[in-house]
Formats: structure tokens, C-alpha cells, sequence
């Protein structure tokens, strides 16, 4: 295949459409995960001071190590015009950082939140406030689900969104299933 012959995806007709829950699937390396973070993430933060949350369905998923690794391909350093290069987590928050020559990291703006979705319910007295965008990663397994999944990611969505209508929920996944109880 061509590079030419490579449609990459843009969410921009998703996101005129104002939709409180917004579903994005198909095939991998077409760029909605990169859409979805760099506009709804990282770009909305800059702009607005909005914060994100970025889910996955198990704690294993949202190790700093991992986390960090979703973002890696946000050019972060031309996004914050130079004042930062990377991004760090610490205690489950998401931050702009400067990893400096020396090695070290200096720790800037929190920008979002990480979580396990299997762990939501430890979040239900929680306030967020400040997160406008929830972006559950894999929401299509090829594996297993939650017992409960879709009310699980519906208490979560209402602990960060406390009927302000204000938060928009993107779900973005790669696997087509018969068994995603999603569908």
C-alpha cells in the first residue's frame, strides 16, 4: 500500500456534532487515538485549562510507564511552544514536563487524570470538575471485559461529569466483537 493511499482519520465532523458520548472504532493505525489526544487532551488543555481523563479497563493498563508511552507521539514540545518536551504521570495525575539535558524531570502543569476503570468506584465521591473530556482507550477487547462494564463506565461518567452536562466521552477501540457489551 501506498502512503498516499493512507486515509488517516480526523474527528473533527464527530466533534460538530456536540455529542455527549461519541464512539470511534476501526482499523489500527489510522489515527483516532491521535486525534483524541492531541485535541481533546492535550491541545483542549492548552487552550482552555480543561483537563482529561484517560481510562483504560484495568489497573495494569495505566502504569506511569504505559501512560507516558500513549503520549509519546504528542509533539508536546511544539504544542507548548518550547516550555515543555514530555509527559510525566504521578500519583495517578498526567503532567506537562521538561525533561531536561541532565536527565532530570521537572514536573509542570497537570493536564489529566489516569484511571482503571475496574477501579471506578474508588473515584464515586471524587470531584473533577476540572475534566471535560473522558477518553476510554480499548473499549473493544480481544480479550475480556468488566463484569458490568457499561454501568461501570456510566457511574464513572457521572462522578466526573455531576449532571453539568459538560463532559464528553470518547471511546475509541480497534477490535470489531460480537461480544462487546457495548454493542
Amino acid at each position: 500500500m501506498n502512503k498516499k493511499d493512507i486515509v488517516h482519520y480526523n474527528m473533527d465532523e464527530l466533534v460538530s456534532h456536540n455529542a455527549d458520548i461519541n464512539i470511534i472504532w476501526g482499523e489500527r493505525s489510522n489515527g483516532k487515538s491521535y486525534q483524541v489526544k492531541h485535541k481533546r487532551a492535550i491541545i483542549n488543555y492548552l487552550e482552555t485549562g480543561n483537563r482529561f481523563m484517560y481510562v483504560r479497563r484495568l489497573r495494569e493498563e495505566v502504569t506511569a510507564e504505559k501512560v507516558e508511552q500513549y503520549f509519546k507521539d504528542v509533539d508536546i514540545e511544539k504544542l507548548s511552544n518550547g516550555k515543555y518536551n514530555c509527559i510525566t504521570v504521578y500519583r495517578r495525575a498526567i503532567f506537562l514536563s521538561k525533561l531536561m539535558d541532565d536527565g532530570k524531570v521537572h514536573r509542570g502543569e497537570k493536564v489529566g487524570y489516569c484511571i482503571a476503570l475496574s477501579t471506578e468506584q474508588n473515584y464515586a465521591g471524587g470531584s473533577f470538575l476540572d475534566v471535560t473530556d473522558i477518553i476510554f482507550e480499548e473499549f473493544m477487547s480481544r480479550s475480556t471485559y468488566l463484569y458490568h462494564e457499561p454501568d461501570k463506565l456510566m457511574n464513572l461518567y457521572a462522578t466526573v461529569d455531576r449532571k453539568r452536562h459538560t463532559t464528553k466521552l470518547w471511546m475509541i477501540g480497534n477490535t470489531i466483537s460480537r461480544v462487546c457489551p457495548f454493542s
